[in-house]
């Protein structure tokens, strides 16, 4: 499974936490992306980047037997499914993207957020409530995956 994450080439400086941009995920039976919704549809990523990697966590850490994450600013959502195996799947609509661990989800979801935070935080001012917001769920994040440092 893989997720990528970006700003939209047409916001217009300066950089903000609420710049609208895209993201793709591809999987071993599909793949899902928000740039096929048209011109100017894209998400608010900076903030859904953040609600993914919260609502993620919450759920690969419990119970729950799904979990759905709805963009900012947009009708795109993904639906996350434990099976009874522990094997998550994972779903765009009724379309089947990907059936995986959930360490391979939460593996391909860190390496994505980390690699969009490294290439686009800086650009944002250090007080940006969303520069903020991504630093602290991408830690936590972090922390989730790889352990206490």
């Amino acid at each position: 499974m893989k997720f990528e994450f970006s700003v939209d080439e047409d916001e217009t400086p300066p950089p903000s936490g609420f710049d609208l941009g895209h993201i793709d995920v591809w999987g071993s039976d599909g793949v899902a992306t928000t740039r096929d919704r048209g011109p100017g549809e894209g998400v608010m990523i900076y903030l859904t980047v953040t609600l993914l990697l919260d609502g993620l966590h919450t759920f690969l850490s419990g119970k729950s037997r799904s979990y759905e994450s709805t963009a900012v600013d947009s009708s795109f959502s993904l639906m996350f499914t434990r099976g009874r195996d522990g094997a998550i799947e994972t779903r765009c609509g009724t379309s089947l993207i990907d059936r995986s661990p959930a360490a391979g989800v939460a593996a391909a979801l860190h390496v994505a957020a980390k690699q969009f935070a490294d290439a686009h935080l800086e650009q944002l001012p250090p007080d940006d409530a969303g520069r903020e917001d991504l630093q602290h769920s991408l830690a936590d994040f972090e922390r989730f995956v790889c352990g206490p440092r």
